[in-house]
């Protein structure tokens, strides 16, 4: 499950490239049926004939939209359900926060980085589709070798936000101090140095905070 969390935390960091792609997709299909509307009244043309050539030029823009809707809509759902399922857990470990500054700077780092170069290709070309692809694929194996998914948009709308802490979690009979880690949580964490923590070990030096406003 952790690998296909993981794919899910990559998929919907991208949305503003998927919302992109569909909405350049769908002007191009508008379009096309408003430079061609007097022909597709023209009720003496067959209409199979009218259809064909619509998806010939169009289908590659239309499998697109459908995939691309398909898939952000079953990770951000993925994610949804797995987050709250270990929310009600109640073997959760608990970890002790010693220093709690924000990461801000992450979601600018991740979007000029990856974001903005993708919008180069051209999606309503098949060959632009076939380097973007491949390109995509290069980006998620570095993206999740490197554990750099965790700057998320869709989190981000879910009022998740990005601290760098010092956490204190048990380990076997004692316990360790690992700094530097990356906690998203749902809570305030700036006025909560040495509150306890319910968390998710999302990775190595990751941690997605279970407790809510209210709950220490």
């Amino acid at each position: 499950m952790d690998k296909r969390f993981k794919w899910n935390m990559l998929i919907t960091s991208f949305i503003p490239l998927w919302v992109s792609i569909i909405i350049s997709d769908m002007w191009d299909i508008v379009i096309y049926v408003v430079s061609r509307w007097k022909h597709l009244l023209n009720l003496d043309m067959d209409f199979k004939y009218v259809l064909f050539r619509f998806l010939k030029a169009n289908g590659l823009m239309i499998s697109s939209i459908m995939v691309i809707s398909i898939v952000v809509v079953i990770s951000i759902v993925d994610i949804k359900l797995f987050i709250r399922a270990k929310e009600k857990e109640g073997n959760s470990p608990v970890g002790r926060l010693l220093r709690i500054t924000r990461a801000n700077k992450l979601s600018a780092e991740f979007l000029l980085a990856y974001i903005l170069p993708l919008i180069a290709f051209d999606f309503s070309d098949a060959k632009g589709v076939a380097l973007f692809v491949l390109y995509f694929c290069v980006l998620a194996f570095l993206c999740i070798r490197n554990n750099n998914i965790y700057t998320n948009i869709y989190l981000e709308i879910k009022k998740f936000r990005m601290y760098e802490c010092d956490v204190e979690c048990r380990v076997a009979n004692g316990s360790k101090v690992y700094k530097n880690s990356l906690v998203l949580s749902r809570r305030d964490l700036i006025t909560r140095t040495d509150g306890g923590m319910r968390y998710w070990d999302f990775d190595n030096y990751i941690y997605i905070d279970l407790d809510q406003d209210g709950k220490k």
